[in-house]
C-alpha cells in the first residue's frame, strides 16, 4: 500500500544521490517512491528493496538481493534477455547491465501503472516534512511531455530516458553513456524524429516497434497452504508465487564446532565475573595512574583528575586552592564565559591540548544560532520543509546571523540549500537567497542535474 510505512535499516544508507533517511525512522511507500523517482534516492530504492524483499529470517542483505532476482525474473519474464541487475539502485556493479531498447521495453510496461505515470510528471512533492524536486529539465519544456528519469554513473555516462505523448501517440526516446553537453539536447531531437516520423507514416506497420511478444506465461504450482511434502518437507504459501519451504522436524548435526558456541559462552561469562569481583580495585589503580601523572587525551575538555587519599588530608596553600577552584570553572565553558577566558592559568593553557583550547574559545550559543542548528539536522534527515521553517525563525530571532559558519552547513544534501535560499527570500533577502545559491551552484559545477535545479530555484526565488 502507498500508504504504508517501511522501517529504515542502517544497511539501506548506500551514499551517493539520497533523501536523507536515518535508520530506524518510518517513511510511507508513496514517500519513498517519489524520492526514487524524482531525485534518485538511492537510501529509498534499497530501503523498498529489503522491505519488499523481506522473509523470516533473512539479513537484510538476503532481503535485498531477493529482491533484485523478483526483478530479473520479471524482466526475463517480459522477454528482455539483455538485463540483469544486481543491485536496486543503479550505481556501477559488475554484471549489473541493460541496453536502451529493454529501458524503453520496461518504461513502456510500467506506463500502464498510472501511479508511475503520475511520478514521472510531478515537478514537486512533498510529504512529512520532505521535499522532492524533479531535476528532469525537460518536463516543463517540451511540448506533450509525459515525464522521465536521469541517471549519471562513472561507466553509464549521461543517461536518460523521457516518454511524451502527441494525438494518443507515445515515443520513448532512452540514452545511454552521453555526456553533460548533449544528453538533452539529444533526448529532444529523438522525441521530435519519433514524431517526425509518425507524423510522416502514420500506418506504417513495417515500423518496428518494441514489444514483448515473448512474454513467458507464469508456471503457479498447485500447493496449498502448510503442506507435507514426501513426509519431511513442510511448504508455506505465502501468495500465488512465492512460498517457504522448510523441514517438518528440525535437522540435527554431529558437527563438533556447535561446541565452539558453548565454549565461548562459558569464557564470556567468567570473564564478566571477574570483572564484577575485581570492579574496586580496577578502579582503585586507575585512579593512581591518573595521580602519578599519566595523560589520557578527549576531544572535550578534560576532566578534573582524582586525587589520592594523601592529597585530600593534606591542607594546601591557599594559592593552589585558588587555582583548583578557576580549572574547575573552565572545565565548562558555558556556565561563566568571562571568568573562564581569564581563569586559566599559564602553566595550564600550555599543557591542554589544541582540540580543548578550540572548544573553550566556541562562540556563545543565541536563540538564532541553537534554531539554525536544528534546522541542519532536520535538513540532513530530508526534512526539508520543516527545515526552511526553522532557518527562517533563525533569521527572524538574530537577522545578523551568518548561516555559514553554523557547524554542518556545509555538509547538507543539495536540497538543504534551497531550504536556506527560501528561508532568506520569505525574509525578504532575496539578495542573499541569490548569492547563496549561485555559489553552490558554482560548487556543484561538474553535475548538470543539481546545476539546473539551483538555476531554476534562483529563478523561482528570486526572480
Amino acid at each position: 500500500p502507498l500508504e504504508g510505512e517501511l522501517t529504515v535499516h542502517e544497511y539501506d544508507l548506500v551514499g551517493e544521490a539520497s533523501i536523507g533517511l536515518t535508520a530506524g525512522e518510518l517513511v510511507a511507500m508513496k514517500t519513498l517512491l517519489y524520492g526514487v523517482m524524482l531525485t534518485s534516492g538511492n537510501d529509498a530504492a534499497m530501503t523498498i528493496a529489503r522491505e519488499l524483499g523481506y522473509l523470516p529470517g533473512d539479513s537484510p542483505q538476503e532481503s535485498v538481493s531477493r529482491f533484485v532476482e523478483r526483478v530479473n525474473a520479471t524482466a526475463y519474464r517480459l522477454g528482455l534477455e539483455d538485463t540483469h541487475l544486481r543491485n536496486p539502485h543503479g550505481l556501477d556493479q559488475r554484471d549489473h547491465y541493460s541496453t536502451a531498447s529493454d529501458v524503453a521495453a520496461i518504461t513502456m510496461y510500467a506506463l500502464n501503472n498510472p501511479v508511475f505515470r503520475q511520478m514521472i510528471s510531478t515537478p514537486y512533492y512533498a510529504d512529512r516534512g520532505r521535499e522532492f524536486y524533479n531535476v528532469n529539465e525537460l518536463l516543463e519544456g517540451y511540448p506533450g511531455l509525459i515525464g522521465g528519469k536521469t541517471g549519471v554513473t562513472s561507466r553509464a555516462g549521461y543517461s536518460l530516458m523521457q516518454v511524451a505523448e502527441r494525438d494518443g501517440k507515445t515515443v520513448i526516446a532512452v540514452l545511454l553513456g552521453s555526456d553533460r553537453e548533449s544528453w538533452y539536447a539529444d533526448a529532444r531531437n529523438l522525441l521530435d524524429l519519433g514524431f517526425d516520423e509518425l507524423a510522416a507514416n502514420p500506418d506504417d506497420e513495417t515500423r518496428p516497434v518494441i514489444g514483448m511478444a515473448g512474454t513467458l506465461p507464469l508456471d503457479v504450482p498447485e500447493v496449498d497452504g502448510s503442506t507435507s511434502v514426501g513426509g519431511n518437507l513442510r511448504v508455506d504459501r505465502i501468495s500465488d508465487h512465492e512460498a517457504i519451504i522448510r523441514p517438518d522436524s528440525p535437522l540435527h548435526t554431529d558437527d563438533p564446532e556447535s561446541w565452539r558456541w558453548l565454549i565461548a559462552a562459558v569464557v564470556m561469562m567468567g570473564a564478566a565475573f571477574a570483572l564484577v569481583l575485581n570492579f574496586q580495585a580496577i578502579m582503585g589503580i586507575g585512579a593512581l595512574a591518573i595521580d602519578r601523572g599519566s595523560r589520557i587525551r578527549y576531544s572535550l575538555p578534560a576532566l578534573p583528575s582524582i586525587p589520592s587519599p594523601r592529597r585530600l588530608l593534606k591542607p594546601r596553600p591557599r594559592r593552589e586552592r585558588r587555582s583548583h577552584s578557576r580549572s574547575m570553572s573552565h572545565g565548562f565553558p558555558f556556565a561563566n564565559a568571562v571568568s573562564a577566558g581569564e581563569a586559566v592559568s599559564r602553566e595550564r593553557k600550555d599543557r591542554a591540548p589544541m582540540q580543548q583550547r578550540t572548544f573553550q574559545s566556541e562562540v556563545a550559543i543565541t536563540p538564532g544560532r541553537t534554531r539554525a542548528e536544528h534546522a541542519i539536522h532536520l535538513a540532513t534527515q530530508g526534512r526539508y520543509h520543516r527545515a526552511t521553517d526553522e532557518f527562517r525563525e533563525a533569521l527572524l530571532r538574530e537577522p545578523e546571523l551568518d548561516l555559514t559558519r553554523v557547524p554542518g552547513f556545509w555538509r547538507m544534501q543539495p536540497m538543504g540549500y534551497i531550504a536556506v535560499a527560501k528561508a532568506y527570500a520569505m525574509n525578504d533577502r532575496a539578495g542573499e537567497a541569490r548569492r547563496l545559491l549561485t555559489v553552490v551552484q558554482l560548487a556543484f559545477k561538474q553535475n548538470d542535474e543539481l546545476v539546473g535545479l539551483f538555476g531554476r530555484a534562483i529563478k523561482e526565488l528570486v526572480d
